[in-house]
């Protein structure tokens, strides 16, 4: 049984079937300790709050797809063609960028959004590197059925129907700030195969899980039930990177190297994707937000 649940653990901490990931490389990286893990009540919203207190309205563009980086030209600039949602097309020069999307979605269009395309050893360590999937299910109830003190349940499935996208779920939480809501966790190919189905289904099928492993054939179906969807997301393609089986230690710092014209980091990369100490994480993405900031900040001061 424990090494089921370590496999569900594992499986969830890659986002990924283990066959894909690399032993080699497991240790790498780092984890906060319970002491300087926070959780935020009210989500991520917050901290984008205080960033945006920082900066005027003007200087913020919404709903933008970026669909093309030109990084080599004469004057060392630039230049950023978006598309808004109504389809018109808006460039954009600048001295310097700091490119922050996912792992997932430099995977599936670094060939079109680079012009010229990105150096080889790059595109290699992108190639490289695993992005995990995984989903969260959101069950909200009434009256909660489990006591205030349960921390939720972790789930060690047989293995027979291996294929049943359900048993990729490895545990049922509580959630301290939302008293009402279990929040299932599902990583991989199933947390995919999630995002497709309907609500309701996922809602039946999380209360025949709940009945069996709680061994209470009375448990309520939801009054709610809300999934992510990061994986449908092309903004996203999935949740977090891994060092897959042909991955090396290099991948990441390969990976955040900038573009350089005329010595000058005219294109920088930042992301959980280009830690090599916090990658996965959400606190990875943020450090190398600064990392790459500092940079140019740096760059700037000297250069006057």
């Amino acid at each position: 049984m424990f090494c089921k649940i370590m496999s569900g653990y594992l499986g969830l901490y890659v986002g990924d079937d283990l066959k894909l990931a690399s032993a080699n490389c497991y240790e790498m990286g780092g984890e906060y300790d319970d002491d300087n893990d926070v959780i935020l009540s009210h989500g991520y919203s917050l901290v984008l709050k205080a960033l945006k207190e920082d900066l005027t309205d003007s200087s913020l563009k919404f709903k933008r797809n970026v669909v093309s980086i030109q990084w080599k030209s004469e004057q060392s600039t630039v230049k950023v063609i978006c598309e808004t949602e109504d389809k018109n097309v808006e460039e954009y020069l600048a001295d310097h960028v700091i490119v922050t999307c996912s792992l997932g979605h430099l995977k599936q269009f670094h060939d079109n959004l680079f012009h010229p395309s990105l150096p080889e050893k790059k595109i290699k360590a992108i190639e490289k590197m695993g992005f995990g999937s995984v989903g969260k299910i959101f069950l909200y109830y009434e009256i909660p059925f489990w006591r205030k003190e349960e921390s939720g349940i972790v789930l060690a499935w047989d293995s027979s129907d291996d294929d049943a996208w359900y048993k990729s779920i490895f545990k049922f939480s509580t959630i301290p700030t939302c008293e009402n809501v279990l929040l299932a966790w599902i990583h991989g190919k199933a947390s995919k195969h999630m995002e497709t189905l309907s609500l309701n289904e996922v809602a039946r099928t999380c209360t025949d899980i709940l009945r069996k492993f709680w061994k209470n054939k009375e448990i309520p179906e939801p009054s709610l039930t809300q999934t992510s969807s990061w994986s449908r997301d092309p903004s996203f393609l999935g949740a977090y990177s891994y060092f897959a089986v042909d991955s090396h230690k290099s991948c990441i710092s390969d990976i955040a190297e900038p573009l350089f014209v005329a010595d000058k980091p005219i294109v920088c990369f930042a992301g959980e994707a280009t830690d090599s100490t916090w990658f996965s994480y959400a606190h990875g993405a943020r450090s190398s937000g600064i990392r790459e900031a500092n940079r140019i900040l740096k760059i700037n001061s000297t250069s006057k």
